[in-house]
């Protein structure tokens, strides 16, 4: 669609209200989309460590039910009190399934160990365990044991002064992990560097445990934050010391707010693109009629109403322009006035209408007889003027066509044939010789004063002023 010249600013402004609501909603959605996702991720982090400590806590009290349920058997205690590791571990088995423990251990008041319902631990760690969980009997301990990752808890056994220590605990697998993960949504890593153990329920565990804020660097601030990460506080003491990570991928919130955006971004643009339309068929309907008027004003003010070619002003603008390019190009030049023999007679005889006649005639000849890139135009009343970039021989050859054009055809009006002859006076330049920029009213006064010089001499001639030697030398060639 050709965009016409009133419509220009509408639709730079079009452009310019598209490519600024591009950018905004763009840089709204990033900076949003980064704020939004940071914290809509760090709340739900923080809502899920709060329901993780209260399963644990949940958790806890169970086992603990269960625990203080077993050691508080009669025949258990007075086992302990015998000192009989094969009855208490053939007890701990029985009563450690009934109660679904994978851990139970079972110590003297010394903290010597009496039994191991896993049959996992060693003597030696299993003491080892015992004071690390004697320094904060009542807390839980996270620790990385030889199989796998447990969660312990320790209690007294009392009969009823203390005569031994049992420690319960539970394993924490992957379905575990996965059961919190359904409930809360976000990733939990378990990571022990010591014994290079690593439980996660995600794809990219490893990428959890490098992300984590106490390793990562600082992000730029233009960069969206792909994963929140959150390490959890959990009592787990060296050597079996464990860190849990909470983690949020935000790469699909990403991608669904970018969808949003870019929705957002084409429904714009396709309102923008709404506006622009119903803006150009208004404005058609508005200032259609104006054009109209404007392009009829302007060709009334570059054309000659009568014969239809250029007016004085806009040739003498063109033979200007022509002028600036054949200096530059060091191209010749033609100028030429044509003045119509007698048109005062053919007025008084004939009539002003035959005269218009005449008049729009000549000028059709002339248009034929020249190039369609030379300049012509009506310089007054019944003369004409004409610009070409030719060399001087072939100006001779045109000018003398032109003449012909004229003459050797009688003018026919109404039933009467009108025979005409013209009077021309040409300048010639070549600016290979003349080096100085020469005024359009200099070529004109130039070509006025041989068009003079050929009414002198008895009208219907050629004269051309030509520049040599630094003088102006008229020359007669028809």
């Amino acid at each position: 669609m050709k965009v016409l010249s009133f419509t220009r600013p509408i639709f730079w402004f079009c452009i310019a209200v598209i490519t600024i609501t591009t950018s905004s909603i763009l840089m709204s959605a990033w900076w949003v989309g980064k704020q939004y996702s940071h914290e809509v991720a760090q709340a739900q982090i923080t809502r899920a460590d709060y329901y993780l400590q209260g399963f644990l806590a949940a958790q806890q009290a169970e086992q603990m039910t269960s625990v203080t349920g077993i050691l508080s058997d009669y025949g258990f205690k007075r086992t302990i009190a015998d000192d009989d590791p094969a009855t208490i571990a053939s007890m701990l088995e029985n009563h450690a399934q009934r109660v679904d423990l994978d851990l139970l251990l079972v110590f003297d008041r010394n903290g010597k160990p009496l039994a191991d319902y896993s049959n996992l631990i060693p003597a030696k760690e299993a003491s080892k365990i015992f004071s690390i969980m004697m320094k904060k009997p009542t807390e839980p301990r996270v620790m990385a044991l030889t199989n796998g990752f447990y969660r312990l808890y320790q209690s007294p056994i009392k009969a009823p002064h203390i005569i031994g220590y049992a420690i319960a605990g539970k394993v924490i697998n992957k379905d575990r992990l996965e059961h919190i993960k359904l409930i809360t949504g976000l990733d939990l890593t378990l990571h022990s560097k010591d014994k290079g153990y690593l439980l996660s329920t995600s794809n990219i565990a490893n990428q959890v445990i490098n992300d984590s804020p106490t390793q990562k660097p600082s992000a730029p601030f233009w960069k969206r934050q792909q994963l929140i990460n959150k390490q959890i506080d959990i009592e787990s003491p060296p050597p079996y010391d464990v860190k849990l990570f909470m983690s949020a991928d935000l790469t699909e919130f990403h991608s669904r707010f970018d969808c949003f955006g870019q929705t957002l971004v084409g429904v714009t643009l396709l309102l923008v693109v709404f506006i622009f339309l119903l803006s150009m068929v208004l404005s058609r309907r508005m200032f259609m009629p104006l054009q109209r008027l404007h392009k009829k004003l302007l060709r009334r003010a570059s054309y000659d109403h009568l014969t239809g070619i250029h007016n004085r002003i806009t040739a003498n603008e063109l033979g200007y322009r022509m002028l600036i390019e054949c200096y530059r190009t060091e191209k010749p030049l033609l100028v030429a006035l044509l003045d119509i023999d007698h048109f005062k007679d053919i007025n008084d005889n004939y009539g002003h209408s035959a005269g218009d006649t005449i008049l729009i005639e000549v000028a059709n000849r002339l248009k034929r007889a020249l190039r369609q890139y030379d300049v012509i135009g009506r310089f007054g009343g019944e003369e004409f003027i004409i610009s070409c970039s030719m060399s001087r021989e072939v100006g001779h050859e045109t000018l003398i066509r032109l003449k012909k054009t004229i003459s050797e055809k009688p003018f026919r009006y109404k039933d009467k044939l009108i025979p005409l002859t013209i009077s021309i006076g040409a300048c010639f330049i070549d600016f290979n010789q003349y080096a100085r920029l020469l005024t359009p009213e200099e070529l004109v006064e130039w070509a006025d004063q041989a068009l003079y010089a050929s009414k002198d001499n008895g009208r219907n001639q050629i004269t051309i002023n030509h520049y040599k030697n630094g003088t102006l030398n008229a020359e007669t060639i028809l």
